[in-house]
């Protein structure tokens, strides 16, 4: 018989929690809080944003582009901590859209929620495509990604992020413990070796003075001589890897505790992320034996942190290279980011599903009597991230990506917003485990400042006339392409298309068909999922 305080009462707790917001508890709570850090953690992923987009940075930005990690960390500790308060009350499938929606409106909730569901499909899509870019680094003689595959029409590294895929969808069907005991695994590794390597960096290939850190002479002639444009589209690729702590929160109704466990998940996530990632990109930008050589690679989008590695660290260990043995680092890391975000896109599907949110909602919001899963949403997310890559290819998904990163950062400004607007209200009435108290405001209203920056950094258009030296060709290169010079069919650029940015692109049509299904569908429905009062906490739900 279980004790007073065990975890069967804990857990006996939250379910009547759940109960209280009308939710009936079925899915399997079994994650205590180092599953629930690491899944947010693989989600953030400072290995595997540092591997692709890192290097990106550094040819746009040149190595002064490390302060742009801090401050990108800073910013996203206000969204954070805003996240960590909601997550305590509400410790829901589906986060940003559950507090959304009960803390607003339904509408500001369903499109919170419609767009973080397609960014969210688009990233998997995206970090399923990196995993063979990794392996292509490892095996560059046997894996060659632009080659035929068995499948056709597919070149091999379309093929091989279908498999890859395959498996992560497998094991969101199967189970959360297996997506935890694999996750935890892969964030062990990732951590270790990330502070691993960074050490062995600063103590054995510190080639470059501290001062480097503050040389922008490398980049700063590509805005006639302005860095600060420079800055900020370099800085596109900090923001590209800092979100998705707020998985803590959308895996609460598997989590034992999870009023208190989700919200640590989601500060300890990003705060150990942004520490790692800190102490890793100074010791690289010190690494770099010839810093021209090392930005030029990255402009030619090249990997110069792998390069960097495997110059300085030529050690053996039995047989592999410390080189070698990063980038098995980064390619475990890739893949357990890619089974992270699934999983948080896969409950954010079932939990709009088991709402009545979502065309078939009842088949999404359904859960396998033997698996204790959202297994119908966890196979619908693998099939939706898997069509981009007979449209465009593998190749395509990192731009498409970059757009994604966009509507994300509009679904957290919608769900602060709304959330804001219920702090002018009173919320909250009572008190959670975690609470900001008379900061919860303040930090708010930074969150959206950030927010909304951050969101014109990404859009602002490439024209000269209109934006000066802000709106320089870089961010046509970079940040926010056009879609007729990324989007392929059959593996040919359609230049054809209208020269539209990609993020404004991505958003709009997201949009537009959101609105058209709300109007024909949504608009004046009531969730399945409606009370009029959260007994655990008092606060009211708001039609």
């Amino acid at each position: 018989m279980a004790g007073p305080g065990s975890s069967q009462d804990v857990a006996a707790r939250d379910d009547a929690h759940l109960r209280s917001l009308g939710i009936k508890p079925e899915l399997r709570r079994s994650l205590g809080f180092l599953s629930v850090f690491a899944v947010a953690f693989s989600y953030i992923s400072v290995s595997t944003g540092t591997f692709t987009n890192q290097a990106v940075a550094f040819g746009v930005g040149g190595v002064a582009i490390f302060w742009a990690w801090p401050l990108v960390i800073l910013g996203q500790t206000f969204v954070a901590l805003n996240f960590a308060e909601l997550s305590s009350h509400f410790p829901v499938a589906g986060s940003i859209y559950q507090w959304s929606k009960r803390l607003s409106h339904n509408t500001l909730g369903w499109f919170t929620g419609w767009i973080y569901f397609w960014a969210g499909v688009i990233t998997v899509s995206a970090v399923a495509g990196t995993v063979p870019l990794v392996l292509s680094t490892i095996y560059p003689e046997q894996i060659k990604l632009a080659s035929p595959s068995p499948v056709p029409l597919l070149d091999m590294q379309s093929f091989l992020a279908l498999v890859v895929l395959l498996s992560t969808t497998l094991i969101n069907v199967i189970g959360v413990r297996v997506l935890a005991i694999i996750n935890n695994i892969g964030v062990a590794a990732e951590i270790v070796g990330m502070v691993f390597f960074a050490l062995l960096l600063l103590f054995f290939a510190n080639n470059q003075p501290p001062s480097v850190l503050f040389d922008t002479q490398y980049t700063a002639g590509l805005a006639d001589g302005n860095y600060f444009p420079v800055f900020l589209i370099g800085m596109f690729m900090a923001l590209f890897v800092v979100y998705g702590f707020d998985t803590a929160g959308t895996f609460g109704e598997e989590t034992v505790d999870s009023g208190r466990q989700a919200p640590r998940g989601v500060l300890s996530s990003i705060w150990l992320s942004g520490l790692v990632g800190a102490i890793f990109l100074l010791a690289v930008t010190l690494s770099f034996k010839d810093i021209a050589a090392a930005i030029a690679e990255g402009q030619a989008f090249g990997f110069p942190i792998a390069t960097t590695i495997k110059q300085n660290l030529t050690y053996s260990l039995g047989g592999v290279t410390v080189g070698e043995l990063y980038l098995v680092v980064i390619l475990i890391a890739v893949y357990v980011c890619t089974l992270a975000i699934q999983g948080a896109t896969v409950r954010l599907m079932f939990s709009m599903g088991r709402d009545g949110r979502l065309p078939l909602g009842g088949v999404w919001g359904h859960v396998s009597s033997a698996f204790k899963t959202p297994a119908n949403a966890a196979l619908a997310v693998g099939v939706l991230a898997a069509i981009p890559f007979f449209i465009t290819g593998a190749g395509s998904m990192a731009y498409i990506a970059i757009a994604a990163t966009g509507m994300i950062y509009i679904s957290y400004f919608m769900c602060n917003l709304g959330v804001l607007i219920a702090r002018t209200r009173g919320w909250p009435h009572q008190g959670a485990w975690f609470k900001l108290g008379s900061w919860g405001t303040i930090i708010n209203i930074l969150a959206l400042l950030w927010g909304g920056f951050m969101i014109i950094n990404i859009a602002i258009w490439t024209d000269p006339a209109l934006f000066g030296v802000f709106g320089n060709d870089l961010r046509n290169t970079w940040s926010n392409p056009f879609i007729n010079t990324i989007v392929k069919w059959n593996g040919v650029v359609q230049d054809q298309l209208p020269p539209w940015p990609i993020f404004e692109t991505l958003v709009l049509t997201t949009i537009l068909v959101g609105v058209l299904y709300y109007l024909l569908e949504q608009r004046g429905k009531l969730d399945r999922v409606q009370v009029e009062a959260d007994v655990a906490t008092g606060e009211a739900v708001i039609g």
